[in-house]
């Protein structure tokens, strides 16, 4: 099976003027585009190619020899390309941007913000990029200590507990709602110190 949104290894069945196909196994009725551009020279039917899979501008299944920098269930920070009326497009390394509907967002983004996002696939079996969840994907196991100085990007608000924040955008760490964190805007980076730590 051809799996949307991750890097795999399959196997050249077809070869054609505008690029390959690639399948699990030579003959697999299931297969997908490598467009001639990104074929390496020298890719014979048989050879076996390490793509990452996705869906083009006309939602086609292709793939990409181009390692995007998120795939599903990943986390990343990416950067707003632009804005429109059904959510932002945000640059993830490949040809055709990805799209973040509004119902994904915690907050409002604008052009040029860096975010921290995740991937799914929609009911469209397109891949999407969503704000949510992102504390589920974080670590609790940090290194640091009591007193540490660390550098955290804001993803979240939360009126019941404060202003949630990834440290090095892989730890989860909270910066308590009795403080005034009204300045601050999803994707912030801030420099804080460790108050507490999560004891085992």
């Amino acid at each position: 099976m051809i799996e949307l949104g991750k890097k795999q290894e399959l196997t050249v069945i077809k070869k054609t003027d505008f690029g390959i196909y690639l399948g699990e196994e030579p003959g697999a009725a299931e297969r997908v585009l490598l467009p001639k551009k990104q074929v390496p020279e020298g890719t014979a039917a048989g050879d076996k190619l390490t793509v990452f899979v996705y869906r083009d501008s006309k939602d086609r299944l292709i793939s990409t020899l181009t390692e995007p920098k998120l795939m599903l269930g990943g986390l990343a920070v990416l950067k707003v390309g632009q804005v429109g009326k059904i959510g932002a497009f945000l640059d993830w390394g490949l040809e055709k941007d990805l799209f973040l509907p509004y119902k994904e967002m915690t907050q409002k983004v604008g052009e040029g913000d860096e975010i921290l996002v995740t991937l799914y696939i929609d009911k469209s079996h397109r891949l999407c990029a969503s704000m949510k969840g992102i504390y589920d994907l974080l670590s609790l196991d940090s290194p640091y200590k009591k007193d540490d100085t660390v550098e955290g990007r804001v993803y979240e608000f939360s009126d019941n507990f404060g202003t949630f924040v990834a440290v090095d955008d892989k730890y989860s760490s909270m910066l308590p709602n009795y403080e005034d964190h009204s300045f601050l805007r999803i994707g912030d980076v801030i420099t804080a110190k460790v108050t507490h730590v999560k004891e085992d």
